[in-house]
C-alpha cells in the first residue's frame, strides 16, 4: 500500500475491529489486538532508559539513518537516534527546523518499524505496538490487521513493513508523504550518479544543468496546484512527485534506447499544440474571481510564471539530448513538450 493510495482508506480507522489479544512474547501474535490500551504495559528495552532527554529536538534524523538516506544505513545509531526524539516528542519539544520531517517521522515512528521489522534487533511485534500507538493510535489501529500476518523473524529488505503506510490523519499524511518522496529522492540520485559515470565531460555537465532546470521547475510547479482544503499540501506532493517520476522513467527509457513513439508531424506539431492549450487556459484562469482565488485556485499569473521555468527545463533537456542522444534530440524534445501540454489540460 502506498502513501498515495491512502486517501481511500484512511477514514476506515473508525470501522476497525477488536483482534484476539497477545502482548506477551516477541514471536509473531497468533491474534494482534487494533487496542492500543491493550500495548502501554509492553516494557522498553533498557537503551530507552539510559538515553538522554535532550534540551532541544535532535538533529541527527533517525529515518536518515534507519533507511540509508544519503548516508550509510545503520540501524544502531538510528535507535540511538530515535530514543532521544522519542523523549523530545514526550516533552513536547519544538520541531528542528534543520530536520523538520523528523519532528514527526522519527522517535516512536521509527522505532516501530525497527521492532516490528527486526532491524538490528529482535523483531518485538508488542513492544511496536506500543511505539506506533504512542506516534498515533489510529494509524497503529489500522496497521493491526496487517501486522498480525508477518512471519517471523526478521523481514527481507524488500519486505520491510511501513507504518507510515497506514497513516490516518492530515498530519500524518503530510509527513510520511515527505519521508517517502525522500526515500524516492535518494534512490533517483543513487541512479543520477550511476549514469554519470558513463557520460563525457560534456554530457555530464548538460546533465547537471538538467538536473538543476528539473529542481527548479518541479519546485516551480506547486504554483500551479490548486491550495485549497486541508490536503493542499499532500496534493502538491503527490503532483511533483508524479513529475519527478516521470522525469527519471522517461531518462530510463532514453537510456535502454527506447525513444518515443512519435511520428514527424507530432514532433513537429508539439510545440504549437503546447502553445494553443496554454494561451486557452491563461484566458480561463483570468476569469477566476477573488473568492475563488483565495480559496487557492490557480492563477493566469502562476501558470505563467511557471511555464517560462518549464521552457528553461525544455531547453536544458534539449541541450542534454543532442550531448547524448543526438539523432533523438528533436522527439526527446517533442515528448517533453508533449508532458507539459498533457499537464497543462488538467489544471483549472
Amino acid at each position: 500500500m502506498s502513501l498515495t493510495s491512502q486517501f481511500c482508506h484512511w477514514t476506515a480507522v473508525v470501522l476497525m475491529g477488536m483482534f484476539g489479544v497477545h502482548v506477551a512474547g516477541q514471536d509473531n501474535p497468533a491474534g494482534l489486538s487494533s487496542d492500543c490500551t491493550v500495548y502501554n504495559s509492553v516494557p522498553l528495552p533498557l537503551e530507552a532508559e539510559n538515553s538522554p532527554t535532550p534540551k532541544s529536538f535532535p538533529a541527527c534524523a533517525s529515518y536518515r539513518s534507519y533507511r540509508g538516506i544519503g548516508i550509510s544505513i545503520d540501524y544502531e545509531k538510528a535507535r540511538a537516534c530515535a530514543w532521544q526524539e522519542r523523549k523530545a516528542q514526550q516533552a513536547e519539544l519544538a520541531q528542528n527546523e534543520k530536520e523538520p520531517v523528523a519532528w514527526f517521522v522519527g522517535g516512536s515512528l521509527i522505532l516501530a518499524d525497527i521492532y516490528v521489522n527486526g532491524a538490528g534487533v529482535n523483531r518485538n511485534i508488542p513492544l511496536a505496538m506500543r511505539l506506533a500507538c504512542e506516534s498515533e493510535e489510529p494509524m497503529a489501529t489500522l496497521a493491526a490487521p496487517d501486522i498480525g500476518k508477518l512471519t517471523t523473524g526478521p523481514a527481507r529488505a524488500n519486505e520491510q513493513f511501513e507504518f507510515c503506510h497506514y497513516a490516518a490523519t492530515t498530519l500524518t499524511m503530510n509527513f510520511c508523504t515527505s519521508y517517502e518522496n525522500e526515500i524516492r529522492d535518494n534512490r533517483r540520485n543513487t541512479y543520477f550518479r550511476s549514469l554519470k559515470k558513463s557520460m563525457s565531460e560534456q554530457q555530464e555537465v548538460a546533465f547537471e544543468a538538467l538536473l538543476r532546470a528539473r529542481k527548479a521547475y518541479i519546485e516551480e510547479h506547486s504554483s500551479e496546484v490548486y491550495q485549497g482544503g486541508t490536503i493542499r499540501g499532500i496534493r502538491t506532493m503527490i503532483s511533483q512527485e508524479i513529475l519527478e517520476s516521470l522525469f527519471r522513467s522517461e531518462l530510463v527509457h532514453f537510456e535502454e534506447k527506447r525513444w518515443p513513439a512519435l511520428s514527424p508531424k507530432q514532433i513537429d506539431g508539439a510545440k504549437a499544440l503546447l502553445t494553443g492549450e496554454f494561451e486557452w487556459k491563461v484566458e480561463q484562469l483570468k476569469k477566476k474571481n477573488k473568492d475563488d482565488i483565495d480559496e487557492g485556485a490557480v492563477t493566469a499569473e502562476n501558470l505563467s510564471r511557471v511555464e517560462e521555468c518549464w521552457e528553461k527545463f525544455r531547453d536544458a533537456w534539449t541541450t542534454f539530448a543532442r550531448s547524448r542522444y543526438p539523432s533523438h534530440a528533436s522527439a526527446i524534445r517533442a515528448q517533453v513538450t508533449l508532458d507539459r501540454y498533457r499537464l497543462v489540460k488538467t489544471i483549472n
